[in-house]
């Protein structure tokens, strides 16, 4: 056991990771001794969909209207622009269709980025498919999902009932919540889907049937049903909890970041190299100065073995103007020396400048 707690802690400290800012979690079985283990968060992308290829874009036919509007999207005028947004929008345009007018070369930047906007909400907002059902959502101990509920008036509330297991849905296994979600997500709201369910077996007073081996008996059964909508699911008062990490969420968003990225001219990055010969001279130049100007060199991609260099020929004026005060000597023959020392400063200083 002391084995298997070190495994399941290894597991929970990597449970959640970043990526482009957004929290993602799935889960794993991880075995534990001769039996299953349980079903812990780990790290993993959610799959993003399959976006079109350009030559399948290409055969697309985008109407005249809907290029113009786009176009209409970058005029100069506000008004212009609010107004061919709205008709856009008002053609509802599919998001395949904003994919292929986004391959035209001749929009602009302005009208690219409208574009783009209208089709990632596209994306992230498209209506889903919901069974209805509540889900035990404790920590995972069995392939599957258990029905803890279902809700009065969505689909599942005629096929299925608390305790059933659901094993499959549309013909892809479910082992966890987070699979269930994603089939469910990724379908239609009206779609015709095939439940496979285990339910225990009961005698006419609702007891459970026990077998010889001791355990429950169950019989597996198939369902097809219509499915509903998350909007209504919502408006029935069981939205998805907040503390679960919805998957068909997060495969909509990578989908929709991946559709920008393709979609949108990224950004180049000079590099600029600052220089200092044409700064004007603030202040006398000190030993203080002259390190600064050399900190700011480095701090702006000057090459290190120059800057290097040029530090040891300024700590050898400092050694020399510390040489100086600590010997004393004539007042007269220090400024003289200190005069010299000064002008190597200011002679360094210029060289640094047209150097950087």
């Amino acid at each position: 056991m002391r084995n298997a707690a070190k495994v399941f802690a290894a597991f929970l400290a990597t449970a959640t990771v970043l990526s482009h800012g957004v929290a993602t979690t799935a889960f794993a079985q991880i075995e534990i001794g001769p039996q299953r283990g349980l079903l812990v968060p780990s790290p993993a992308r959610p799959p993003q969909e399959q976006l079109p290829s350009d030559a399948e874009l290409q055969r697309i036919k985008v109407p005249e209207e809907l290029v113009r509007l786009a176009k209409e999207l970058g005029a100069s005028e506000f008004a212009s622009r609010v107004s061919a947004r709205d008709a856009m929008l008002a053609r509802k345009p599919t998001r395949d269709e904003l994919m292929a007018l986004l391959l035209r070369t001749d929009l602009s930047e302005e009208s690219r980025n409208a574009v783009v906007g209208m089709l990632t909400n596209i994306i992230l907002t498209a209506p889903r498919g919901a069974l209805g059902i509540r889900m035990d959502l404790g920590v995972i101990r069995e392939r599957g999902v258990r029905v803890t509920g279902v809700v009065p008036g969505m689909p599942a509330e005629k096929f299925l009932i608390a305790g059933d297991l659901i094993e499959s849905v549309a013909g892809q296994p479910v082992n966890d919540r987070n699979d269930l979600v994603a089939v469910v997500q990724g379908l239609q709201p009206g779609a015709e889907t095939k439940l496979t369910v285990r339910r225990t077996k009961r005698d006419a007073q609702g007891k459970a049937l026990i077998g010889a081996d001791g355990l429950e008996l169950t019989e597996l059964l198939e369902f097809s049903m219509r499915l509903g909508s998350t909007e209504e699911l919502n408006e029935r008062g069981d939205p998805m909890q907040p503390a679960f990490v919805n998957p068909a969420t997060q495969a909509r968003q990578w989908t929709a970041a991946a559709a920008a990225q393709r979609f949108l001219t990224q950004p180049v990055e000079i590099p600029v190299k600052r220089r200092f010969s044409a700064r004007a001279v603030d202040g006398p130049i000190t030993m203080d100065s002259v390190r600064q100007l050399l900190v700011e060199a480095q701090l702006s991609g000057a090459d290190a073995d120059t800057v290097r260099r040029f530090r040891k020929r300024l700590d050898a004026l400092d050694q020399q103007l510390g040489q100086v005060r600590r010997i004393g000597g004539a007042p007269a023959d220090r400024a003289n020396l200190e005069q010299v020392i000064q002008n190597g400063l200011e002679a360094l200083d210029t060289e640094i400048r047209a150097v950087f």
